[in-house]
């Protein structure tokens, strides 16, 4: 028997057009049947006028539109994709061309949109977005380094602002430095020339060392009648903001200390935190949820602390919990979050303040070491999501936010102290009884006490007591640390085949002059010098159809490394740099000194041409 749903579909849409007759649902505002079969014949004929109307426009439509591709396919003839979009880039181009000719261009706006590329380069570089592998092209062996100091104690922290340098003291000493530019030409007594090209007075060297510009030690008055401010204690940390306005000093009196950084006049003093405070980091950009700049401090009374600053009013924000043991370095990871490590309890945190959440990394492990990790020291980040550790074992740790175990590590990276003569280390006359109470004595393995990244690169420095600043390179993948050598010298008969240079002069390196450090670092600061900033100048000249001289800035590119050295270490007398130490690293046992160095690494001349060249090329194009 046949149904409605038997039915094939075009039956079944023929029987529906035939039903006429259907009741129709009631609609409000509709009383009558009469007027409901008049709007129902209304809106019929209405219908039938719309679809012949459209009939007839897509009639005409089809016909215009197939004599449109009838004209395209007549004048493309024989012509392939490629050829075509060829073809309309090079009348794009032409149009172009000649609307430069006749109206020209306006420099302001190449300006502009070349800063605004360069700014957001920046801020990618920052945030970890962009991974420069720079460790191959700078010369390491050809890094000049200059010694400067000033009649103070220890020098515990350094911050760079270019070109400004900052240090601290254990005598509650703050110094301004100005760093000087790096002169890495062949001839540093060369002739200039006047206009006339006839030769003129020998030209004289550029100053190597920083000048001392300003300097303040212990309390500070700022006006008549209010109270003074600074430090009365050890000042054990210090910080210059990215905008260059303010620098953060905190120390072993508990106080945070803001300053103006031109003036080095005392702004606020801040005395939040309980117990001696031991490191400072400012974050790299200015946080949208705030209106002033971001700033991270740790503390031995093992909180750390988050504080907003600005021209109008420095605030404290908030306490973050967690740590068991003195919070002895923290590092800003990016905007509202930041890495600590906390000394004995062996945890790395990474801390999200927004989400008001934290990482936990636990370090400790001694699985296939020598030495045991007791303490973690100090960190450095790699954004967005990598940092690194240093130990008191002599460990290098490279951590991921998203592993909970370190992804590689480098025991004994500055080596260890030989161990002295036993007359040195017993009273025993007897030297075979001396020999006997010390036959389980092992040598001292150096602790690394400063660590710092370049970020956006694959540089990695750490520094210890061993009289040198050792480089090492990120993998591409940051999977990996592989060593570089010492900053400042080394033999290249000491490169292995792979291309690692073997560490230490205590592990078997050749080095070709003694260690330029003499003392402990307690800090380092770098920044990357110069490069080739003149694509702008090239690219405008090249727009305005003017051929201009591409200026080349190879003698002031370069990577300048500042070290804060002293003959304690920053947080105690635990350890003293004395005349045997010196010795021991090769020196001729002259003692530890107190103050800073800065090391100017430059870029290879390889590196520098290829650069160049490639800047010129791609301006002609």
């Amino acid at each position: 028997m046949s149904s409605f749903f038997t039915l094939p579909a075009s039956q079944r849409k023929r029987k529906r057009e035939d039903v006429v007759g259907a009741p129709a649902s009631k609609k409000r505002g509709v009383t009558g049947k009469g007027n409901r079969s008049e709007e129902k014949e209304n809106r019929k004929q209405e219908r039938d006028e719309s679809i012949s109307g459209s009939e007839s426009e897509d009639e005409e439509g089809l016909s215009g539109a197939e004599s449109i591709e009838g004209s395209e396919s007549e004048s493309d003839e024989g012509e392939t994709t490629a050829e075509r979009r060829l073809r309309l880039a090079e009348r794009y181009l032409e149009n172009i061309q000649e609307e430069v000719d006749e109206v020209g261009f306006d420099a302001a706006d190449l300006d502009r949109d070349l800063i605004a590329d360069r700014l957001k380069e920046d801020v990618d570089e920052s945030k970890g977005r962009t991974y420069r592998q720079i460790a191959s092209k700078l010369a390491f062996a050809k890094a000049s380094h200059s010694f400067f100091r000033a009649d103070t104690q220890t020098t515990t922290s350094i911050a760079v602002h270019a070109p400004f340098a900052y240090t601290v003291s254990k005598d509650k000493t703050l110094i301004k430095w100005e760093l000087a530019t790096p002169d890495f030409s062949s001839h540093s007594f060369a002739a200039e020339k006047d206009t006339n090209g006839s030769s003129g007075k020998a030209k004289r060297p550029l100053r190597k060392k920083p000048k001392k510009l300003k300097s303040v030690r212990g309390l500070q008055r700022t006006g008549d009648g209010e109270e003074p401010l600074g430090h009365t204690g050890d000042i054990l940390a210090v910080a210059a903001s990215p905008s260059g306005q303010f620098v953060a000093t905190a120390g072993a009196d508990r106080r945070l200390i803001i300053w103006d950084a031109e003036k080095l006049v005392p702004l606020k003093a801040f005395t939040h935190h309980r117990d001696a405070v031991s490191g400072l980091s400012f974050t790299k950009r200015i946080s949208s949820m705030s209106s002033g700049e971001q700033l991270f401090s740790s503390s031995f009374d093992r909180t750390i602390k988050t504080w907003s600053l600005s021209p109008g009013a420095h605030a404290y924000v908030e306490t973050l919990f967690g740590h068991q043991d003195h919070v002895v370095s923290v590092a800003s990871m990016a905007t509202d979050q930041c890495v600590s490590v906390g000394a004995r309890d062996r945890t790395a945190r990474l801390w999200k303040v927004v989400d008001e959440s934290q990482l936990v990394f636990r370090g400790g492990s001694s699985k296939g070491r020598s030495y045991v990790e007791n303490t973690i020291d100090c960190v450095t980040v790699l954004p967005p999501a990598h940092f690194v550790t240093g130990s008191d074992n002599g460990t290098i740790s490279l951590w991921s936010v998203h592993k909970k175990k370190p992804l590689f590590s480098i025991p004994l990276a500055h080596g260890v102290d030989p161990l002295p003569s036993a007359e040195d280390q017993s009273s025993e006359q007897d030297p075979v009884v001396a020999e006997s109470n010390l036959r389980y004595t092992r040598p001292t393995a150096r602790w690394i006490t400063a660590l710092a990244t370049l970020p956006g690169t694959d540089i990695l420095l750490s520094g210890s007591w061993d009289g040198w600043i050792r480089a090492w390179k990120i993998s591409e993948d940051k999977r990996r640390i592989d060593p570089v050598g010492p900053i400042g010298g080394f033999d290249p008969s000491s490169v292995l085949a792979n291309g690692t240079v073997e560490l230490g002069a205590s592990d078997g390196m050749e080095i070709e002059k003694e260690p330029p450090l003499k003392g402990i670092v307690n800090d380092i600061a770098v920044f990357e010098r110069g490069g080739p900033d003149s694509k702008t100048t090239s690219l405008a000249a090249n727009m305005g159809g003017k051929s201009a001289k591409l200026p080349t800035d190879s003698g002031t590119r370069a990577l300048s490394i500042v070290v804060a050295l002293g003959k304690e270490h920053r947080l105690g007398r635990w350890k003293v740099f004395g005349a045997k130490d010196h010795s021991i690293n090769g020196g001729n046992g002259a003692g530890g000194r107190n103050g800073a160095m800065v090391f100017e690494v430059p870029f290879s001349a390889l590196t520098i041409d290829s650069d160049v060249n490639g800047i010129s090329e791609n301006g002609a194009d």
